[in-house]
């Protein structure tokens, strides 16, 4: 099954739509240096903030200061950093920054420290929209042996915290590891990597549940960590674009609406 992530990306636009009620929100988006790739996630989060009636207000900086965070952060319910940041910039430090009851994306020390001890009311983005794949299909992930490919902030890392949390210990890859012979065993492998076609038919066994988080350009094009080849291999596989992507987009307006109804109501 090949999951059709815009159509999933619509209920959740609708649950989130029921959920603001009138209530007036925005979203700041701070984004360091430039990249096409985040280019075009941006335009894709204005997109879906327009369409639900949703301000999304874009910071372009070189640099920047916690006083220039706080600053941004006073006129929202919610921002983000738009990731990846320049690496003549300290990526932890700014992140930082995001005060913890504004943060939708969990990246923050505080927040990501909340999640790891169960204690934080919302997911981070990637994780609540694999969560609601595996929700909506009747994934059950118990006894299955999982294998998370990169530990980046975004995908890996969340992910596996996640796991962890449901009494799974998953393999985590990084670069140097063996990924073939790991992969051939999994059930379930999450991909998060951002390296085109690394995931190869031939590389993992029939019925796996593929779950392709990573992005990167490529002559012009988006792509994701799989082969799109291995969907025949699948029994569910998400596709670069068009899977993931469009829901986790759709969890981070659904974080959002929830910071911004708990602000209300304080």
């Amino acid at each position: 099954m090949i999951i059709d992530g815009r159509k999933i990306s619509y209920e959740i636009q609708k649950e989130v739509q029921q959920e603001l009620k009138g209530n007036n929100t925005s979203l700041g988006i701070i984004y360091l240096g430039s990249n096409p790739v985040i280019d075009n996630f941006i335009k894709i989060k204005k997109k879906f903030g327009e369409e639900i009636g949703i301000p999304v207000v874009v910071y372009k900086f070189k640099s920047i200061t916690e006083k220039d965070v706080k600053k941004i952060a006073d006129q929202h319910p919610g921002i983000i950093i738009q990731l990846p940041i320049p690496g003549n910039l300290s990526t932890s430090e700014i992140l930082n920054f995001i005060p913890d009851n504004k943060d939708i994306d969990v990246l923050s020390k505080k927040s990501v420290a909340l999640f790891e001890n169960g204690k934080l009311s919302i997911l981070p983005p990637v994780v609540g929209a694999i969560v609601e794949i595996f929700n909506r299909h009747n994934i059950k992930i118990k006894n299955k042996k999982v294998v998370i490919v990169g530990k980046g902030k975004l995908v890996g890392k969340p992910i596996s915290i996640w796991f962890q949390l449901q009494g799974i210990n998953p393999i985590i890859l990084e670069e140097g590891d063996d990924i073939i012979k790991s992969i051939k065993i999994a059930d379930i492998i999450i991909s998060g990597v951002g390296e085109p076609n690394l995931i190869k038919p031939e590389m993992i066994k029939k019925g796996v549940i593929l779950i392709d988080a990573g992005t990167s350009e490529s002559n012009g094009k988006i792509k994701g960590d799989a082969d799109p080849a291995c969907a025949e291999k699948c029994s569910l596989f998400t596709p670069v674009p068009g899977g993931v992507g469009p829901i986790v987009v759709a969890t981070l307006f659904k974080n959002l609406v929830f910071y911004a109804k708990k602000i209300k109501t304080l």
